[in-house]
C-alpha cells in the first residue's frame, strides 16, 4: 500500500446529542456517487476505510475558524461509524467547549472529510490512476474511482461542497434507524452524473433492466450487486434492497458496457413522477428526493426539468380522484401564507436597502480617514514626497494594506526620533543611521515576510 494521495470529501452534520457527559455529533459523510470534485469511491472501499476514521481528529482552524489550515485545532475524535445502504455516517465525541457550542447553536455543520487514496482507477478504461489522472480524466470522458483509501481527518468548514447531501430527503430525515441509532437517508437515490448515452436512443424499460441485471453480476437475484444495480434507478425500498421489484423509475441503460444515462428514460421517469400513465406509487416524503435527483439528470443533458407539483392523478397509497374539499380549503390558507410572507420579505427587502445605503456611507467616510491618517504617517516618516500622488496610490489599497502602512510609517518616524533627540545630527551618525535601517527592515518584514541580508 502507498502512502496514499490526500483528496478532500464535503459533507454536513444530520444530528448531536449530549449523553452521560459525553457530547457527540453524528455527520453523514459520503456516500458511493460522484462528488462535485470529479471522484467517486466504491462501497467497498468505504467499507474497508470507515474503521481507520475511529480516533481521527476532529478539527478547525486555531483560533475557532473554519476551513481546512495544515495543522488544525483538535476539537475532537471520532468514536463510531456505521454504513446503512452505501451512506457512511460517523459519530464524533467533541471535547472542546467552543466548537461544541459552535455545534448546538448551529453556527457550525458542514464538515470536509480528508483521506489518504491509496488506490485510484479510471471510470473510462478501468487503469490505474493512482499517481496521477490519464487522458480519459483529464478530457472529461472519465473519472477518478477511488478503489481503496484511509481517512486521514476531519475538518469544519464554511460551506459544504458535497451537491448531493442535499438530496437525501432534502435535509428531512426518516423515522426509521439503523441497529446502531444512525437515521437512515430516504429512499430517494442520490443524483450521480454517469455517463451519457446518445440522445436519440430508443428507451425500453424491461429490456434495460434485463441488461442492467447482468451487468450487475446477474441476472439471478443471488449474485446481483446491489448497490451497483440501485446506481440505475431514482428510488427504492430499503425496507427490501435484494428484491428487483423495490426499485422503480429506471432511467438508465448498459451502453458500449457502461453504465449510461438514457435521456428519454429520464424524461418518462419525470413524467410518471408528476403523475403521467397513472403515476408512481412511492411515499410523498421521498418524491422531492427523486424529483431532484431527475433534474440533475436534466441539466447533465443541457434541459430545463420541469417545475415540481405534487400529482394529483395518484395519493399516497394510490388512489386516484379529484381533490378533496378540506385539500381546497388547506390550499387557500397555505396561498394566503404565501401571500403574507411575499410581502414581508418585499418590507425586509426595502429595510435592507435602507440600512446597506447607510452602511456603505459610513464605510466611505472610515475609508477616507484611514487614507488620511496613512498618508499624515507617512509624510511624518518622510516615506512619501507629492502628497497628492502619495494620496491617489493610497486610495487604491483595501484597508488591511493601510492599517499596516500606517503602522510601519510611525513606527519609522519613531525610530528616527530616537534616534536624532538630545544629540547631534551629524551626517555620518552610525546611531542615526541604524535607527532608520532597522526601522526599514522591521517594515520589510510585516510586508514581505522576510528581511534582507547585511551586504558585504
Amino acid at each position: 500500500m502507498t502512502d496514499g494521495v490526500e483528496l478532500r470529501f464535503w459533507a454536513a452534520v444530520q444530528s448531536i446529542a449530549a449523553s452521560a457527559g459525553r457530547r457527540l455529533a453524528t455527520f453523514y459523510l459520503m456516500d458511493t456517487s460522484l462528488n462535485r470534485n470529479g471522484w467517486r469511491v466504491t462501497d467497498r472501499a468505504i467499507e474497508d476505510a470507515l474503521p481507520t476514521l475511529l480516533g481521527k481528529p476532529l478539527g478547525c482552524i486555531p483560533g475557532y475558524r473554519i476551513n481546512h489550515v495544515h495543522e488544525p485545532l483538535v476539537v475532537g475524535q471520532w468514536v463510531e461509524f456505521e454504513k446503512p445502504d452505501g451512506n457512511a455516517f460517523a459519530t464524533a465525541e467533541i471535547t472542546d467547549g467552543v466548537a461544541w457550542e459552535r455545534v448546538s447553536s448551529g453556527e457550525w455543520g458542514p464538515v470536509s472529510v480528508v483521506i489518504k487514496a491509496h488506490r485510484v482507477v479510471c471510470s473510462r478504461c478501468g487503469g490505474d490512476i493512482t499517481a496521477g489522472p490519464d487522458e480519459h480524466v483529464l478530457d472529461g470522458e472519465g473519472h477518478e474511482i477511488v478503489e481503496s483509501f484511509s481517512f486521514s481527518r476531519v475538518d469544519f468548514v464554511a460551506d459544504p461542497a458535497y451537491p448531493q447531501a442535499g438530496l437525501i430527503t432534502l435535509g428531512q430525515l426518516s423515522e426509521a434507524k439503523t441497529p446502531r441509532g444512525f437515521p437512515l437517508a430516504a429512499a430517494a437515490i442520490p443524483f450521480e452524473e454517469t455517463a451519457k448515452a446518445p440522445e436519440g436512443i430508443a428507451w425500453d424499460a424491461d429490456a434495460a433492466e434485463s441488461r442492467i441485471r447482468r451487468w450487475a453480476g446477474g441476472p439471478e437475484k443471488e449474485r446481483i450487486r446491489w448497490s451497483d444495480y440501485r446506481r440505475a434507478f431514482a428510488w427504492y425500498d430499503r425496507s427490501e434492497p435484494d428484491e428487483f421489484g423495490s426499485y422503480k423509475l429506471p432511467h438508465h441503460d448498459i451502453v458500449e458496457g457502461r453504465l449510461s444515462v438514457v435521456w428519454s428514460g429520464v424524461a418518462a421517469a419525470m413524467q410518471a413522477l408528476l403523475g403521467a400513465r397513472g403515476g408512481v406509487d412511492i411515499p410523498a416524503g421521498d418524491r422531492r428526493g427523486v424529483y431532484v435527483h431527475l433534474s440533475g439528470h436534466y441539466r447533465q443533458f443541457g434541459r430545463v426539468p420541469p417545475e415540481y407539483h405534487v400529482s394529483r392523478s395518484t395519493s399516497v397509497d394510490g388512489a386516484q380522484g379529484p381533490p378533496k374539499p378540506e385539500e381546497k380549503r388547506e390550499r387557500k390558507e397555505m396561498e394566503a401564507q404565501v401571500a403574507e410572507l411575499q410581502h414581508e420579505v418585499e418590507t425586509l427587502k426595502a429595510e435592507n436597502t435602507e440600512l446597506r445605503e447607510r452602511l456603505e456611507g459610513i464605510e466611505a467616510e472610515r475609508r477616507r480617514q484611514l487614507v488620511e491618517q496613512t498618508l499624515e504617517a507617512r509624510l511624518r516618516a518622510g516615506l512619501a514626497g507629492d502628497r497628492k500622488a502619495e494620496a491617489e496610490r493610497l486610495k487604491s489599497l483595501d484597508g488591511a494594506a493601510l492599517i499596516l502602512l500606517g503602522e510601519d510609517a510611525e513606527r519609522v518616524a519613531e525610530r528616527l526620533g530616537k534616534a536624532t533627540a538630545g544629540g547631534p545630527k551629524a551626517k555620518y551618525s552610525a546611531y542615526a543611521k541604524s535607527g532608520f535601517d532597522a526601522a526599514v527592515e522591521d517594515a520589510r518584514m510585516r510586508l514581505f515576510g522576510y528581511s534582507r541580508e547585511a551586504e558585504g
